[in-house]
């Protein structure tokens, strides 16, 4: 097995973020609603002859080499998420790595997820190591929460492996179930056609927000338990109208979705953010939700059929950029070479 090619979507989170994390997630259970998008991270991985590693990635900011394997046990300060998935899986063999990086980074897609579970899983399949899709997830939870002590929740691991419309169960610590929703496929169109994705420009972090909302949590539990009980309510609501193909329903929860997280998180939303937020609701959107932790990122916006066009002209004026895309059902590929 000479080459190994891997990859996964990122996805756009409908409802229910945050009732993924920890402990809340452990205390009361977590939902989260969330569909793939063919937005990618690829990962090519080529056995050497020697035992360097070398890394070339696409954003030209990742490349460098290690010259000995051992060097990996010894990482001071993982700053990159590469070097911290190298630093868990210690590969035995040279390796040429190069990764491709489709979407905008820190836009709240679940990138870091994403490219996590691609080279884990790329990593694991060139060694001839067994893949089991719930290990690789937690796998890439684990880099993130635990070695680059970025706190979030599982939601996007889960979504890059699996992909499609999912339900996520999470009933604390690694007992997560994926649901599959049962959704027409004109359906999926009508929202794909009428849903806006937008990157405002704005990067976000999304540790330092998710840091506030567990600190938060444990220092008013009960004010926090209620938001992220009304967070989950709305997710199953969210789930029903998909499933149920309530159009003008779906549109309503995703701005109920933000409203409620706004007011447990008052950093969700910049304003530059809750101008644009204003803006799209005034000129044909149903409803619309922050993607991810927030404080920048993308939005989505769900809009009345027939507004697209007027509403993208309105958006040229703007500092963002709209992102095409197609849900995709496919998670995780892999093809050996």
């Amino acid at each position: 097995m000479a080459m190994i090619l891997s990859k996964t979507p990122v996805r756009i989170a409908f409802g229910g973020g945050g009732t993924d994390v920890e402990p809340y997630s452990s205390d009361y259970g977590g939902y989260v609603v969330n569909a793939t998008i063919d937005k990618y991270i690829r990962c090519e991985l080529a056995r050497r002859e020697d035992n360097k590693i070398n890394i070339y990635s696409s954003d030209k900011l990742s490349n460098y080499e290690f010259d000995y394997i051992e060097e990996l046990s010894d990482i001071k300060d993982p700053s990159s998420i590469i070097e911290a998935i190298l630093q868990l899986m210690l590969p035995n063999i040279g390796l040429d790595i190069h990764i491709d990086v489709e979407p905008p980074k820190q836009a709240g897609l679940g990138a870091s997820a994403s490219l996590s579970t691609a080279l884990i899983s790329g990593l694991l399949k060139i060694e001839n190591k067994e893949i089991i899709l719930d290990q690789v997830a937690e796998k890439g939870y684990y880099v993130e929460q635990n070695i680059l002590k970025n706190e979030g929740g599982r939601q996007d691991q889960y979504a890059a492996v699996y992909g499609g419309f999912n339900g996520l169960v999470f009933s604390g610590n690694s007992n997560v179930k994926v649901e599959k929703l049962k959704i027409s496929d004109s359906f999926v169109k009508k929202i794909e056609k009428n849903l806006l994705l937008y990157y405002t420009g704005e990067p976000h972090t999304s540790g330092d927000l998710v840091r506030k909302q567990v600190k938060a949590y444990i220092d008013n539990k009960e004010r926090s338990k209620n938001s992220l009980d009304k967070l989950k309510e709305i997710a199953y609501d969210i789930r029903d109208s998909l499933v149920s193909e309530d159009f003008e329903r779906f549109g309503i929860l995703l701005s109920e979705d933000l409203e409620t997280k706004t007011k447990f998180n008052p950093l969700l939303t910049t304003d530059y953010m809750k101008d644009l937020n204003k803006l799209m609701i005034k000129n044909g959107a149903i409803g619309g939700r922050v993607c991810g932790a927030g404080g920048g990122g993308c939005m989505i916006w769900l809009l009345k059929s027939g507004k697209k066009k007027e509403i993208k002209k309105l958006l040229e004026k703007h500092q963002g950029e709209i992102i095409n895309f197609q849900f995709v059902n496919k998670g995780l590929e892999l093809l050996e070479d």
